[in-house]
């Protein structure tokens, strides 16, 4: 009989411990419309765990079997939508929605030290970002309400506190990184944020503050890895040497470099690739006499197909390739495997403009390069 119960007794426990608790969200909703819905996402496989209606109450919904780590929590009502990012674990979270507020912070309380960083984090977002916001949300507003003779004042306007949000946006990590230097939150929201090619030096500073049990994590060692090549593509840095050869079978020399050089990424397969091409030979024009070199390397893997587009789109400024796709050196060196891709350097192989450079802007940023050296 005691052998009995000791069995009973030893599978009831490795039924529960095998048996997770959900994790459980009590939150109070208002001020949204009909057909509002809250959606839970893992962040970082992108599964949607959860999606309720917007009931304008006390609510009350589980995660039967939450994904520990990184979640979404996304409100949608007709146009407006509010974001926030938290720490999924079983538990209990509480917290206030309120469709007027979408900028507010909703989760109070939560069921772990991870979850606690977040709220903290969405504290020092919301005092140290009220004054920009402010000034954004008035030069958006003014944007909307432009007229053909003002519309390029006010857009430049609106451009220009975009930019400070975006170094605020920084500022509020580096803040974060600075009081938790243990928590690994910090890489998950430079991640996010998704601007190290651009700001690729703040990212190092950041970085670098963090305790070294989270520099040495995995997460860590990817991230260090992006910045490091972002670094090297930074304005003033030296161009990485461009692999492979020329259509004459030449290996490339910084010699074939003048004064002003855009440098592109393209590949034969790639839609928008032959779509930029029309532009890039017409801009090719206009400044092959002014001491302007083009410089194209494909990661294309079939020198046919490539040799064959270059006759097709007429391009006929200097071509390279090595023919081995993704693999490329160029792709992991040069244009962070992205196609396609431009950036500037001058006749030494110095870089101009910091990493990719839209087409929209090569013509006059050609120009001000020009005028300026």
């Amino acid at each position: 009989m005691k052998k009995q119960l000791y069995l009973l007794t030893l599978l009831a426990g490795l039924f529960s411990s095998c048996d997770p608790a959900p994790a459980t969200f009590n939150l109070e909703t208002k001020n949204f419309g009909p057909n509002a819905v809250i959606t839970i996402q893992s962040a970082e496989k992108g599964e949607t765990l959860k999606v309720e209606n917007i009931t304008n109450s006390n609510q009350t919904f589980k995660i039967n079997i939450p994904i520990k780590g990184y979640a979404t929590l996304r409100t949608e009502d007709r146009s407006r939508t509010g974001e926030y990012y938290f720490y999924l674990d079983k538990g209990s979270f509480k917290g206030v929605l309120d469709g007027k507020n979408p900028s507010i912070y909703p989760l109070k309380s939560v069921p772990d030290i991870e979850g606690e960083e977040f709220i903290d984090f969405y504290k020092l977002t919301g005092n140290m970002s009220k004054d920009i916001l402010d000034s954004l949300n008035i030069a958006e507003q003014e944007l909307d309400q432009a007229n053909p003779n003002n519309i390029m004042e006010k857009a430049q306007k609106a451009d220009r506190w975009r930019a400070k949000q975006l170094q605020l946006k920084l500022e509020i990590i580096r803040a974060f990184a600075k009081k938790y230097p243990s928590s690994a939150h910090t890489l998950f929201l430079l991640e996010r944020l998704g601007t190290v090619e651009s700001e690729a030096k703040h990212y190092l500073s950041i970085f670098n503050g963090l305790d070294k049990e989270v520099q040495e994590s995995k997460k860590g060692e990817s991230l260090l890895a992006e910045i490091t090549q972002a670094n090297q593509m930074m304005a003033g840095s030296k161009m990485p040497n461009i692999e492979g050869e020329n259509i004459e079978g030449n290996k490339f020399d910084l010699k074939v470099l003048k004064k002003i050089n855009l440098v592109t990424f393209w590949a034969s397969y790639s839609g928008k690739s032959r779509r930029d091409n029309q532009t890039l030979t017409s801009l090719y024009e206009k400044y092959k006499n002014k001491d302007v070199e083009f410089i194209s390397v494909s990661f294309d893997k079939k020198r046919d197909s490539w040799l064959k587009t270059i006759k097709q789109d007429k391009l006929i400024w200097p071509q390279y390739a090595d023919f081995k796709g993704s693999e490329s050196p160029n792709a992991k060196n040069l244009s962070n495997y992205n196609v396609t891709y431009f950036f500037l350097v001058d006749k030494n192989g110095t870089i101009l403009t910091n990493n990719d450079l839209s087409l929209d802007f090569v013509d006059s940023e050609i120009s001000k390069n020009l005028a300026g050296r």
